[in-house]
């Protein structure tokens, strides 16, 4: 998946880019009258040079955003459903009359622990500077 971003500064071998959303159903549409979805900023490394103010290609790596989504959103979900199920057993076989609402509880718990887990894994992966996306070319240059 190709789309063109905006070079707003470069800060050493980083650049940092504004690349238009793409909303969920395209956003070309006429009978709507087009999406209104916001600019995103990514930060990623210049490997061609570019300036600023300039318009690049930028490339997405479909392996990376498949692993960072299912990451990103199977962990918590997991992690919720898995939370729930063991807080309901649990409280009902120690008998308590209220376990669901405990079960909801241990369910949320364990949410807030899956986005710690997140967060750990999105700093390794910034580490190991794996991105999901690559500027490719420069299209117009200011």
């Amino acid at each position: 998946m190709d789309q063109l971003g905006y070079v707003r500064r470069i800060k050493g071998n980083m650049a940092e880019v504004e690349v238009r959303r793409i909303a969920g159903c395209g956003g070309g549409c006429s009978s709507c009258g087009g999406c209104s979805a916001p600019n995103i900023v990514v930060n990623m490394e210049n490997q061609i040079g570019a300036k600023v103010g300039d318009i690049v290609e930028i490339r997405a790596k479909s392996k990376n955003i498949i692993k960072y989504a299912l990451i990103v959103y199977m962990i918590p979900f997991v992690m919720l459903i898995g939370g729930i199920l063991i807080g309901v057993n649990l409280f009902k076989s120690i008998g308590l009359d209220y376990y669901e609402i405990l079960g909801f509880l241990m369910g949320t718990i364990f949410l807030t622990i899956s986005f710690i887990i997140v967060r750990i894994i999105d700093n390794s992966i910034k580490k190991r500077n794996e991105n999901a996306m690559e500027m490719v070319k420069i299209m117009e240059e200011l």
